[in-house]
């Protein structure tokens, strides 16, 4: 990955003939949408209902660093298909490896510091909506994870505990397909130079125990991604596309003639996104264990006009 994000807003200016230098240019208001990780919203399952973590398994709440999106739309109702509500953005795709797939490297890509996207109103659609939808492409977050295990390998210094918690980095990518160039975890580059499904993860950390320097990189795959959708009986997202949907307490309207900005607030649920098999259920995510990730997506979608 060209490791970046990027806060983009477009900027409309109309210049009118006759006009002198002293006339102020015209620029039309904005739709301003600003997106919150949070880790305390409502948790849901992919058809939009409260879950918890399931027995066997354990969850925490990721630290979240880059968001990247494919797909932001709205939609008028329930019934609106998929493919017939009005996009306000989508980032292009490439058949670099052999078929379409999202161009990874020209995702959207939202930061704690830089989360507001903005598009002028009047390049969308006049009308109202009720559901917003966005296609998560690319989630980078921190982790903790325990070296429970570590001292099976005959390298680990003996005397030491392996009871001990450390922080990994992760990109983890949910899109449909994903054609990956080259990402870096921390500074490590990683060359894929491939098609990857959804569900494709690279893990790494590197720190000091007890005096003594490691570091490690895991690629592996989740083999379940989380997608709420509550209006799934009415108007299904396409399979394996990661397109969150969720309603408006109410409803956005796009007026024919706007006058000042309309600002928008998306939640995104992190409640325990990160979740795993908990084999010996201390609640602690231990890979060398062979404990395996099951789930890495978002927990829900919850936008609401300020």
């Amino acid at each position: 990955m060209k490791k970046f994000a990027y806060y983009l807003t477009v900027l409309s200016f109309f210049l009118f003939l006759g006009c002198s230098e002293d006339d102020p240019l015209p620029v039309s208001p904005f739709l301003n949408i600003t997106f919150i990780m949070d880790e305390t919203a409502d948790r849901l399952d992919n058809f939009g209902d409260p879950i918890s973590v399931p027995d066997g398994n354990a969850g925490q709440n990721p630290d979240f660093e880059v968001l990247g999106l494919h797909f932001i739309g709205l939609y008028p109702d329930k019934f609106t298909p998929f493919d017939q509500g009005s996009t306000v953005f989508q980032s292009p795709t490439t058949e670099a490896g052999g078929i379409a797939a999202i161009d990874f490297d020209r995702e959207l890509f939202i930061t704690p510091e830089n989360n507001t996207f903005s598009i002028p109103l009047d390049e969308l659609e006049v009308g109202t909506y009720e559901f917003f939808r966005s296609s998560i492409g690319y989630q980078q977050f921190k982790i903790d994870y325990n070296l429970g295990g570590a001292s099976q390998d005959p390298n680990w210094p003996d005397g030491i505990s392996d009871d001990v918690s450390v922080e990994a980095t992760i990109a983890s990518f949910l899109g449909y397909n994903t054609y990956i160039g080259s990402y870096s975890i921390e500074n490590e580059m990683i060359n894929v130079n491939e098609n990857k499904l959804q569900g494709y993860f690279g893990m790494y950390s590197r720190g000091e125990v007890a005096g003594f320097p490691f570091s490690d990189l895991t690629e592996g795959d989740a083999p379940v991604t989380t997608v709420p959708n509550p209006i799934d009986d009415t108007s299904p997202v396409p399979e394996g596309s990661c397109v969150v949907t969720g309603q408006f307490p109410t409803a956005l309207v796009i007026p024919e003639n706007p006058t000042q900005d309309i600002n928008i607030q998306v939640v995104i649920s992190i409640n325990k996104s990160f979740e795993w098999v908990d084999t010996n259920g201390n609640g602690k995510y231990e890979p060398l264990l062979g404990e395996q990730v099951v789930d890495m997506g978002t927990r829900g979608v919850f936008p609401s006009v300020k």
